[in-house]
């Protein structure tokens, strides 16, 4: 058998995602960059990445790239990567809850990235916009709160705004829709609901 042949086996013995993982890390894109785009976490994209390298059987990262190139030779429509997962921002100063929201979101096919707070927000937005933002209210004492975050995202970039918060009555929710809230939900929050109002806000805004 061929030393081409072996290849193109090698390459078709992985699975789909195995092979955007491939391609996107050809392309020069770091763990931390492929896992919202997949809409997974950094953890699953090195669990990927081993599995190519032990199934291309690829001596270095060199060499895989190196075998990548050649396979795309092979393949000169190579297969499409699909649409872009929606990249949605979680701003939650609770650790745990925030890893629910963003793990939870993830799962249901969003690019979920979750801070504790402003600052940690802008520096993530700089890096890369989203479509969405799931805001807590409360962000702790010394933090800007939800409700000033939300009223400055409003003015100030364009994007839709879900509060997520412990307060639910009625009141609470009028203040955060008048911050500039499209959606307001109380927590503890269905994550099916939540990705629903999401997927809904974003085709609303084209």
């Amino acid at each position: 058998m061929s030393s081409l042949e072996q290849l193109r086996q090698r390459y078709a013995s992985l699975s789909p995602r195995q092979r955007e993982t491939a391609l996107r890390l050809a392309d020069g894109l770091s763990n931390t960059a492929i896992a919202p785009l997949l809409g997974v976490s950094v953890h699953t994209v090195k669990a990927h990445r081993a599995e190519v390298m032990l199934r291309m059987q690829a001596g270095s990262f060199a060499d895989l790239v190196s075998q990548l190139q050649r396979v795309r030779g092979m393949y000169p429509d190579k297969p499409a990567r699909g649409p872009v997962p929606l990249r949605v921002l979680v701003v939650e100063d609770d650790g745990w809850y925030r890893d629910y929201l963003t793990l939870g979101l993830c799962d249901r096919q969003f690019a979920a990235v979750g801070v504790a707070d402003a600052a940690a927000f802008e520096a993530e937005w700089r890096m890369q916009a989203a479509t969405i933002v799931v805001l807590d209210v409360e962000l702790g004492a010394q933090q800007e709160d939800g409700l000033a975050m939300a009223a400055r995202l409003m003015a100030s970039r364009s994007c839709g705004v879900i509060m997520v918060s412990a307060r639910g009555a009625a009141e609470d929710r009028i203040k955060g829709l008048g911050a500039g809230a499209d959606a307001y939900f109380a927590k503890p929050v269905n994550l099916d609901e939540l990705a629903a109002s999401i997927g809904n806000l974003a085709r609303r805004m084209g």
